[in-house]
């Protein structure tokens, strides 16, 4: 019994360092850690920290459209960006020095590592525990996380990020699209500037939705997909 369990743990671990692009799968997966099976039917929710930090992104995104000229940020004045709120100014400030990173225009790619970066600095700062599955072996702890999103989810967000090129567009058609579905954005930002669009696309093949499965240690984790 523990040669099985030490063969399997360190299938695990090979799976969790493949390169993201390789974890693509429409395979079904089950493991069996410390007793217990997790099967793809156990989905575990994000914490409603992480939801509500995505929904300030949201609101960010709207206030930004409706006071600023985001087609041409030179175009604001200071005292125009001075008057944001906290959260729509930090937003700003990021897409704003992003945007002094690169010569060429900012893409639709660029607005999902934004916003990634933007929800993600504000998890760091409040977020609370999120309700995870963990395993330890040889005193590393890993997390392992499945999620579930929708075949018209995945459509919208393909739908927003391959028609519309230009990254302020697509920034308003992903605040429109999950304005109330904010879970399924708060799990896409995570994942999909990991593993890119067209490997989302390719996991939802069969039109089902996708099961997104994060697994980690500490602050390096790897994300896979796979159909429902």
């Amino acid at each position: 019994m523990k040669k099985s369990f030490g063969i399997l743990f360190s299938s695990v671990l090979l799976f969790s360092m493949m390169p993201f692009s390789a974890l693509a799968s429409t395979e079904s997966f089950e493991g069996k850690f410390e007793g217990k099976t997790i099967s793809s039917d156990e989905m575990i929710s994000v914490s409603g920290k992480e939801v509500e930090n995505t929904r300030v992104l949201v609101r960010a995104i709207n206030e930004l459209d409706a006071k600023l000229d985001m087609e041409n940020l030179p175009a604001n004045s200071q005292k125009e960006i001075n008057q944001l709120t906290p959260e729509a100014k930090k937003l700003y400030d990021s897409i704003a020095s992003y945007k002094n990173q690169t010569s060429a225009s900012l893409t639709s790619d660029d607005a999902l590592v934004i916003f990634s970066e933007y929800v993600g600095e504000l998890n760091k700062n409040k977020l609370s525990n999120p309700k995870k599955q963990t395993f330890t072996t040889m005193g590393l702890g890993i997390n392992y996380k499945e999620y579930k999103i929708s075949n018209s989810k995945i459509k919208q967000l393909s739908n927003a990020v391959g028609y519309n090129s230009g990254f302020w567009a697509t920034a308003t058609a992903i605040a429109k699209i999950f304005a109330k579905s904010p879970t399924a954005l708060t799990l896409m930002l995570a994942a999909v500037p990991m593993l890119g669009m067209s490997v989302i696309n390719s996991c939802n093949s069969k039109g089902k939705g996708i099961i997104i499965t994060k697994m980690g240690s500490g602050a390096t984790n790897t994300y896979s997909c796979r159909s429902q």
